[in-house]
């Protein structure tokens, strides 16, 4: 037991550290606790993002919520400005193109909401977007999130959470002003502990794409 307290003092001392430098450097740290990015953030996750330069199609943006200015969301830039977006059946259509899944390994979900403590598998594909490639979740494969067609206005950008149908996106509070997005994130730091909510094989500290 004091071995593992000296080794969290250690981590957070070295969070610490990392917070400083990284403010001087143009990075700082964030963390989520809500579902919309899994499988690539998941509830509890700390990362490192960067304050400085442009944001593109597929870049995880950290932005102030449109909603509630005084609340960061983390989402994937799936649509700038002039790009035509709908979304069908899971699919997203982007500017006439359909982006295609390729369904790769599932995980296991530990839900924890009732006493049941039920586990279930979750879908798992690969989307490529921007040139980008990663993988997003199907939760609930029997609520495909439809969304109508829209032209992404100059000065926004449209997000969609990699847990797709059950992330809170565009979908939900609309456009996100371009100037209200204050990084994008780019390192796991810290994965959160299995805490019985999204079981995975091994999740290490790592780029985040």
């Amino acid at each position: 037991m004091k071995q593992l307290l000296k080794f969290i003092g250690i981590v957070l001392v070295i969070l610490a550290i990392l917070a400083v430098i990284g403010r001087l450097f143009f990075f700082d740290i964030g963390r989520t606790d809500n579902y919309s990015m899994v499988p690539t953030i998941v509830p509890g996750d700390i990362f490192l993002f960067r304050t400085v330069g442009l944001l593109g199609t597929g870049d995880v943006a950290v932005c102030h919520n449109p909603e509630d200015p005084a609340v960061l969301v983390v989402g994937r830039i799936i649509g700038v400005p002039g790009d035509n977006i709908f979304i069908r059946d899971n699919h997203i259509n982007l500017n006439g193109r359909v982006i295609h899944h390729n369904y790769v390994e599932p995980v296991m979900y530990f839900d924890t909401t009732t006493e049941e403590q039920m586990k279930y598998v979750v879908r798992q594909a690969e989307e490529k977007v921007g040139g980008t490639l990663f993988t997003v979740a199907f939760m609930d494969t029997t609520r495909g999130k439809n969304f109508d067609e829209v032209v992404v206005p100059q000065d926004s950008f449209f997000l969609l959470g990699d847990n797709r149908n059950m992330a809170y996106d565009s979908r939900n509070y609309g456009m996100v002003p371009i100037s209200s997005c204050i990084g994008e994130a780019m390192f796991l730091l810290w994965g959160a502990e299995s805490n019985g909510d999204l079981l995975q094989s091994s999740r290490s500290i790592s780029w985040i794409k």
